[in-house]
């Protein structure tokens, strides 16, 4: 197994390519490749002299999946000069409109919450259902506006560093923490540093599909995939919830092997469940009680369905932002770390990997910037205000070296997520009957492999994920 090293405290993470060990380059090499049946959605045209399979890219192509970059080194060392003199021109541009744009962005988040919070209070006083609903609806969008505006265009982009550059005492990727139930520290290790080095390459980014979603033919079907829709409402609706149980079920993986596994897990299952406590305490206990006891019965009713509500927009709002921007039909899939990956590769590999969208100045604001997510994966450190600007500087660098560059509206790219999750939902006929001849030849051998945890669960706990019995376990 790979050994990670631990991320107990928040940290800034840029990605930095590491050399990897020799036992490490042995285990990748030996990772076994699904065989491509001759009609598959596979980039694959010619060998360049690394001996990696590559295309000229499609637009036409669904579903692309490659091997390695589609340039030669030279073509990915002269693209990589040219993306960091836009990098280095931009942050040694940066000084006090970024710092006042990020604290205006900082008093927004903190204000809208204080007035959407006296709206719902105020809804459960009114005796006209018609003034309740109707300022109930005022302040739950108010709240859910305040919760999308931390989540995305404060709390993502200061957790990434962005604005470390400040000083700033708690506008920084070291102390700031964010209103929803992951804890920074996890999601900078699983974020900051897994996605963001290893985008898109399976078993390696497990953002590929969250361990939940097929999203590639190279993720071999299962029955289960037949409700990859229902699985990605489900992940859609609680989409923090996933988030904040996503580096449990990574680290099992990863420290697998380490001396350090126990104590390195409990750690991170104890800072999830005191800020899980925190954020439930607050949103459903904590302020409906407060409310309650003070002004009655019908304001926290008000307050706890709003808060209900809000999350639940947001998480809505997240979710889709983040799907659009990694899982639209254009964007590759890589079955493979090259051992011998430069930063040029690096940047080629972030930018077929990802995905724009279109919109106005508020549209970009409210995605946190993530609508320009092409530049945010080349430059993940750079505050995502200035993404706009250095965008067509992208674009033409893309269509220099012949890159696609996958920008659409919002709609578009919504509706082809949609489509990538409905078409790995249904396996090909090769599949289906390589699946029929795996069920077949195990039948007679089932009996002799349970699974312990699922032997021995009882209870309530069969109920919950197994990742969450994980963290239960881990944390007492």
């Amino acid at each position: 197994m790979r050994l990670l090293p631990p991320m107990n405290t928040a940290q800034s993470a840029v990605p930095i390519l590491t050399t990897l060990t020799d036992a490490q380059l042995a285990m990748q090499e030996n990772l076994p490749l699904k065989p491509q049946p001759a009609d598959s959605h596979h980039a694959y045209m010619a060998t360049n002299g690394s001996g990696f399979r590559k295309s000229e890219p499609s637009q036409s192509m669904r579903y692309p999946t490659l091997t390695g970059t589609p340039l030669t080194k030279a073509q990915t060392e002269a693209l990589g000069e040219e993306l960091q003199a836009i990098y280095q021109t931009v942050m040694d541009s940066l000084g006090s409109d970024d710092a006042r744009y990020i604290q205006r962005v900082y008093a927004t988040v903190v204000y809208s919450e204080l007035v959407a919070r006296g709206l719902l209070i105020a809804a459960g006083q009114w005796s006209s259902k018609r003034y309740q609903l109707g300022t109930w609806l005022a302040g739950t969008a108010l709240l859910s506006f305040s919760k999308i505006l931390n989540n995305m265009e404060l709390g993502h982009n200061v957790m990434h560093g962005q604005y470390d550059w400040m000083q700033h005492p708690h506008l920084n990727s070291q102390k700031f923490d964010w209103d929803i139930v992951c804890p920074a520290p996890l999601w900078q290790h699983s974020h900051n540093y897994l996605h963001h080095t290893f985008t898109n390459i399976l078993d390696r980014d497990h953002d590929v599909g969250y361990h939940l979603i097929r999203v590639t033919d190279e993720q071999p079907w299962t029955p289960s995939d037949r409700y990859n829709m229902l699985s990605t409402a489900v992940l859609a609706f609680g989409f923090e919830w996933a988030v904040a149980f996503h580096d449990i079920q990574i680290s099992v993986e990863e420290y697998a092997d380490s001396p350090e596994l126990h104590k390195t897990m409990q750690q991170k299952s104890r800072a999830l469940f005191a800020k899980i406590a925190r954020q439930v305490g607050k949103d459903y206990v904590v302020l409906p009680a407060t409310v309650g006891l003070t002004l009655g019965r019908g304001s926290a009713i008000s307050t706890l369905s709003g808060n209900m509500t809000a999350n639940v927009a947001r998480n809505l709002w997240t979710w889709a932002v983040i799907f659009c921007g990694h899982f639209t039909e254009q964007a590759h899939i890589y079955t493979q770390l090259d051992p011998n990956e430069s930063k040029g590769d690096w940047y080629v590999r972030q930018i077929l990997g990802s995905s724009n969208i279109q919109g106005r100045k508020w549209f970009h604001i409210l995605t946190g910037n993530l609508s320009h997510q092409i530049e945010h994966h080349i430059f993940p450190d750079m505050p995502a205000r200035r993404y706009a600007s250095i965008a067509p500087q992208v674009q033409a660098i893309c269509q220099k070296y012949n890159l696609a560059y996958n920008t659409g509206r919002f709609g578009t790219q919504f509706r082809q997520v949609l489509g990538r999750i409905r078409h790995f939902s249904k396996p090909s006929p090769e599949e289906w009957h390589a699946h029929t001849q795996s069920m077949a030849n195990t039948d007679n051998t089932a009996s002799n492999n349970v699974d312990p945890d699922t032997q021995h669960s009882g209870g309530l706990g069969r109920f919950l994920p197994p990742v969450v019995r994980q963290a239960i376990s881990y944390a007492w």
